[in-house]
């Protein structure tokens, strides 16, 4: 079996640190997932950001500090007022400063923490701010909410927030009721407050074409992105997209690979991630996770399962399983060859044991 030349001199390039161009990444889109191709494109992908990153991984957290049926009532998501059984809840503080903690002891670096499109301002910026007191130091902070202004997002950056997810996500105003040049205003806000922009190709479905993928990926590389990577989107029941269920784990690395080889030579470029965390994408040219929990704690664990259904969520809930932990991380990124966990700078910050 011999591999398409064409495909062979783009990966060779892109090994001696030539980042591919937008029309080559929709050629490596085209490429049929379990192709001896696409396996060149995963495997060369794992090398180059094995070199690039050190060899070393990346653990954010996340904590759905509250929930409702929101309004933004997007196509894809658990929480969209449409097609949503989840009611109003907020997570007590306490709760989210234990989660943390144990954040924190399991290696993560920083903590997004998540609402709804539509929130309480003042009630977000003052929690961040209580956590920041609270929490351990070298955890950052960091926000997952909906479109704000710029002195908001200063007014966080007051509070102990060092930066924020936020994208322009694919298929944004025809499965979502937001309109892209308001997610692309929200994105520039962000960089003007001077706050960290963590953004992904998102949320990743099987209808989503190359041309589409490389538009939606090349945001993050016109842009200076702290971190890029990529998100499937878990099938919600009940929701219109349903149907259309969920793409496999090697074209997810795919799409890992094309952004790694995309962000080439990039150096505000601080980690690749993808998310539900796993395998195949660490050896796709991904070196970050989002753990939903922190260390075990076997107490703590099932008091939370008993009440995820009434305060806060992480992607668990829509998943229906049990939440992806620090330790889970770990694992994975020792099995896969990781040597070392770094921080949100890309210096390394913790030695990963065998």
């Amino acid at each position: 079996m011999k591999s398409d030349a064409n495909v062979q001199r783009i990966l060779e390039d892109a090994t001696h640190g030539r980042p591919i161009t937008k029309a080559e990444a929709v050629q490596l889109l085209h490429l049929p997932e379990n192709s001896l191709e696409a396996s060149l494109l995963r495997s060369t992908a794992n090398v180059v950001s094995r070199h690039r990153f050190a060899n070393s991984g990346l653990l954010l957290g996340q904590i759905g500090v509250n929930m409702a049926p929101c309004e933004g009532d997007c196509a894809f998501c658990f929480f969209a007022k449409s097609h949503t059984s989840i009611q109003s809840a907020l997570l007590p503080v306490e709760e989210i400063i234990a989660r943390c903690e144990r954040f924190a002891r399991g290696g993560a670096q920083g903590v997004f923490l998540m609402t709804m499109h539509h929130f309480g301002f003042e009630w977000f910026r003052d929690l961040c701010a209580e956590l920041r007191r609270l929490i351990p130091a070298q955890l950052e902070i960091l926000a997952n909410v909906g479109d704000i202004t710029t002195a908001q997002l200063r007014e966080l950056r007051t509070a102990g927030v060092t930066g924020a997810y936020h994208v322009c996500r694919l298929r944004e105003g025809i499965d979502s009721c937001m309109t892209p040049a308001d997610r692309k205003k929200t994105i520039e806000r962000i960089l003007e407050a001077g706050l960290a922009w963590y953004n992904m190709c998102e949320p990743l479905g099987p209808e989503h074409t190359p041309e589409e993928l490389a538009e939606q990926i090349w945001l993050g590389v016109d842009l200076p992105c702290t971190q890029h990577g990529v998100m499937q989107r878990f099938p919600v029941p009940g929701s219109p997209l349903y149907h259309y269920g969920q793409v496999s784990l090697p074209r997810l690395g795919q799409v890992a690979a094309v952004v790694a080889l995309a962000t080439i030579g990039q150096e505000n470029v601080k980690s690749i991630a993808v998310n539900v965390s796993n395998l195949v994408g660490l050896f796709s040219g991904a070196n970050a996770f989002f753990p939903e929990a922190g260390e075990p704690d076997e107490q703590v664990i099932q008091a939370e399962r008993a009440a995820q259904a009434k305060a806060g969520f992480t992607t668990a809930l829509w998943r229906q399983s049990n939440e992806i932990t620090t330790a889970d991380c770990r694992a994975m990124m020792t099995a896969a060859g990781f040597s070392h966990l770094i921080g949100t700078d890309g210096k390394p910050k913790m030695t990963l044991q065998a």
